[in-house]
């Protein structure tokens, strides 16, 4: 719980713009390549009930709601919400919703889609079991989730940040490997351009049953 507040703390003391979502001075730089390379990687989601856990400002909220059915948009700290709904103020398929994710209370199979975009290592380990079996629920027989996280090093190797946990990758896919089938991995391009790191990581996994 301490580390919990720690790291409300810490994102409550940003600002609700970009440079503090990806925590780089160089953030408009690459931001827009970053989002067109995750949502690349992503099934279609047309007409998809799609979960958005740590939405920030809606970098990646509104390209999900652009083909979506509905989009249930998640954050933990309510600027970054209420940025979030005037970016996207357009959108009439977007519900938002501030709170911690290990709090949140869905109906079991409600989702098609859950996205997750640097979470995981905010979570300590238990947190991460916990959140994997919710995810777990949450989605329909054989839907997906997409995961993506800092392995090894911070995304910036240089400006590792403090509350993060840069696990080894074989830590997401034991996470997930009870209860979902890996149906494609990868590194994020950008980044590797950018700094040399070969460490972010995406998967996309689906629930077997």
């Amino acid at each position: 719980m301490v580390h919990r507040d720690k790291t409300l703390t810490f994102w409550e003391e940003h600002n609700a713009d970009m440079t503090s979502m990806l925590l780089s001075p160089k953030a408009m730089t690459f931001e827009t390549a970053d989002t067109q390379e995750i949502i690349g990687y992503l099934p279609n989601l047309e007409g998809k009930e799609v979960l958005e856990l740590a939405a920030g400002i809606g970098r990646f909220t509104k390209p999900l709601a652009s083909v979506a059915k509905q989009v249930v948009a998640v954050d933990f700290v309510e600027k970054f919400i209420d940025k979030n709904k005037e970016i996207n103020s357009n959108f009439t398929n977007i519900t938002y919703h501030v709170g911690n994710a290990m709090d949140l209370n869905f109906d079991s199979a409600c989702f098609d889609f859950v996205f997750v975009n640097w979470l995981f290592l905010y979570l300590e380990d238990d947190e991460c079991q916990t959140l994997a079996a919710c995810i777990s629920k949450w989605l329909k027989p054989k839907c997906e989730a997409f995961v993506r996280e800092s392995c090894i090093s911070a995304s910036n190797p240089n400006n590792p940040h403090p509350h993060t946990y840069y696990r080894q990758p074989e830590f997401y896919v034991d996470l997930f490997g009870k209860q979902f089938a890996s149906l494609a991995n990868g590194n994020v391009a950008v980044y590797e351009k950018l700094y040399g790191n070969s460490n972010q990581l995406w998967w996309l996994f689906q629930k077997q049953t």
